[in-house]
């Protein structure tokens, strides 16, 4: 990541109003498919912009900011996808969004991400079971990641 931006980020104030929230996690919102459970962490911050609730910073909503601003800044070591080895998937499913990994395995024999998956439940799905929710986890990041999974001839 280029300098300035992790100088961006790292000075970035603390959101006083909705729209100041609105503006970071628009800004960030280009590299969560770079932070791993995205979704999970964000989810205090994205809680505040709901038109039903009083904006309200909680010690709960820094710790989320703060994460989020390290994360970002941390350089990801993402690997391109290479057809010819087989693919590994791993998901999850919490109280409160979906995450996944698509990882292969390196030349050096250790795994390494691709890629990154995390997403909230809709209203619908917050309702889900357990079974259901990693269920959908596997559903969405298959859909999601169709273009790199649909043509191989290894096993995921």
């Amino acid at each position: 990541m280029e300098e300035e931006k992790i100088k961006a980020i790292t000075e970035w104030n603390t959101p006083r109003k909705i729209k100041e929230v609105q503006a970071f996690l628009g800004f960030v919102n280009f590299y969560r498919r770079f932070i791993a459970d995205f979704s999970k962490v964000a989810r205090p911050l994205h809680d505040l912009t709901k038109k039903e609730t009083k904006f309200e910073w909680s010690q709960e909503c820094q710790q989320a900011f703060e994460e989020i601003k390290k994360r970002v800044c941390e350089n990801p070591v993402l690997i391109h996808p290479d057809p010819d080895k087989p693919f590994i998937l791993e998901t999850d499913a919490s109280g409160v969004a979906i995450g996944a990994i698509l990882s292969q395995r390196g030349e050096d024999g250790y795994l390494h991400p691709i890629a990154y998956l995390s997403k909230s439940y809709n209203d619908a799905q917050r309702n889900y079971d357990t079974a259901n929710k990693e269920l959908l986890a596997i559903v969405e990041s298959l859909k999601h990641w169709r273009i790199y999974l649909e043509g191989t001839i290894q096993p995921i």
